[in-house]
């Protein structure tokens, strides 16, 4: 990396980190304003809500950070456009491709720092978050809008109502299919928790189904082996866009060996491999308003520009996921699509200005 190099990885990059930096503001005062009508439900107080509002940060950095990325690259490179350094660079013989590459190049380098932020450390924060807010509110992590979840495991239709901090389980219900389809077995226990490599259910009342007749008992405790470990329940109670990419391949993997639609954590799976990529897009799409008749626009106008296109990548990618869901394309046409097209307009328009 040259002098040259180093001038704008600094631009682009302060650029970048003030404008995360905003977002990040904005972001925690919208979720402060909706922490605060919790507080005082349990033992969740003022201090707990900032402890919450500080853990789930470095989520919201990595979800914030392509709309950061786009905005830095139109103001930073902007700001050189505006004061003419731009033209003096490519007057010394600097092309287009240079340019755009030395500000990739930031591009690239920042991404790595959020990647590994949005895969080592972010999701086990907000897990803990999650788990301390709702200790503090003293409620059970109840999971999918309150209504528990379901999970299959083999012959094995598992229903759990909720999940406890601590790796417990509230109110489950089992139930066995046979070969022939018949339900077998209900197992109903109020509670379980996870030790040694298997559930201890506590609680008991099964029901044993033998053609026309119904054998029931009660069991103080029993120990069962299963699939569904605290990983899996860690997957179940986080948003797929919040899993890590280790997350999403433990519970691709595990839908897929149970016969149950892994379509939805497999979009986002690529995604989240795509990352990088669709950053790169952001800046690529960006260049064109710095070097094109628009380089002489000020900093609301670019700032302007930046907002809509972001807006624009992210609502794209919301609405090919779910017709790529509905129409049952692959999910990686999905993931990749809007990137491609990004990068092929920013690269089309890059290319008219030469």
């Amino acid at each position: 990396m040259n002098i040259l190099d180093r001038y704008i990885f600094r631009t682009v990059a302060t650029t970048t980190l003030v404008a995360l930096l905003v977002l990040l503001l904005i972001e925690f005062f919208l979720g402060l304003l909706t922490e605060l009508k919790d507080i005082g439900n349990g033992n969740y107080g003022f201090l707990a809500m900032l402890r919450y509002l500080l853990l789930i940060q470095p989520q919201r950095l990595y979800e914030l950070f392509p709309m950061a990325l786009l905005i830095g690259g139109l103001l930073g490179m902007g700001a050189l456009a505006s004061s003419s350094e731009l033209i003096v660079m490519r007057a010394a013989g600097l092309s287009l491709t240079r340019l755009t590459g030395s500000a990739l190049q930031t591009g690239l380098l920042l991404s790595v720092i959020v990647l590994v932020l949005g895969e080592f450390v972010a999701p086990s924060l907000e897990q803990i978050a999650d788990e301390q807010r709702a200790a503090a509110k003293s409620e059970s992590m109840a999971i999918r809008g309150g209504r528990g979840f379901w999970a299959r495991d083999g012959d094995y239709f598992i229903h759990v109502r909720a999940v406890l901090p601590g790796v417990r389980l509230e109110d489950i219900h089992i139930f066995k299919i046979g070969r022939d389809n018949r339900l077998e077995t209900i197992t109903a226990a109020q509670s379980a928790r996870y030790s040694a490599g298997q559930w201890l259910l506590e609680g008991i009342n099964r029901s044993v189904l033998t053609g026309d007749s119904a054998r029931t008992e009660q069991l103080r405790d029993l120990s069962v082996v299963s699939a569904i470990s605290p990983k899996i329940l860690d997957v179940l109670a986080a948003n797929p866009s919040d899993l890590s990419i280790r997350d999403l391949l433990v519970y691709v993997d595990y839908l897929e060996r149970n016969g149950l639609d892994a379509e939805n954590y497999r979009l986002e799976l690529w995604r989240k491999l795509l990352a990088p990529l669709a950053y790169i897009a952001m800046l690529v799409v960006a260049m064109p308003f710095v070097f094109g008749p628009q380089r002489s626009a000020g900093t609301g106008q670019r700032l302007l520009v930046g907002l809509m296109l972001g807006l624009a990548f992210f609502l794209i990618n919301y609405i090919l996921g779910n017709i790529v869901l509905l129409y049952g394309f692959p999910p990686l046409v999905g993931a990749g699509l809007p990137t491609l097209l990004f990068l092929a307009g920013g690269f089309y328009a890059l290319h008219r200005l030469r």
